[in-house]
């Protein structure tokens, strides 16, 4: 009786983690990207992607507010299109999801500074 308790989790995560592993396939098949990185707004209130020490420009593909209950430096991860190639980056974007919370704090400096230096950003962001 106990070997058949715990087949029901291991079957229900399998389950889980086939359905992930199919989910970014078709979404790789599509065209579309799936990016982990920190989130930071301009000071014109341009929502950022940081990734890799690259910050990326996001624009919303959707009707839904994507943008709305993330703080600086949140961890997330990005359903988004090719990234173009310009400093900084641009993508448009289907869909977020917070990992977890964070600040400016967790963002780079270099990026920081590169992002004042061009006037992205205030000398002292909000956290």
């Amino acid at each position: 009786m106990k070997k058949k308790i715990w087949l029901i989790p291991i079957i229900v995560i399998g389950l889980i983690l086939v359905f992930l592993i199919g989910s970014v396939g078709f979404l790789t098949i599509k065209g579309y990207g799936v990016s982990q990185g920190r989130y930071l707004e301009a000071k014109d209130g341009q929502p950022l992607f940081i990734l890799d020490n690259s910050p990326i420009e996001m624009s919303n593909r959707t009707d839904k507010d994507l943008f709305g209950k993330l703080d600086n430096g949140d961890k997330i991860l990005v359903i988004h299109d090719g990234i173009l190639e310009s400093y900084p980056g641009r993508t448009g974007v289907y869909g977020i999801f917070k990992l977890s919370d964070g600040t400016t704090a967790d963002i780079p400096q270099e990026v920081l500074n590169q992002l004042i230096e061009l006037g992205w950003l205030e000398t002292e962001t909000e956290e």
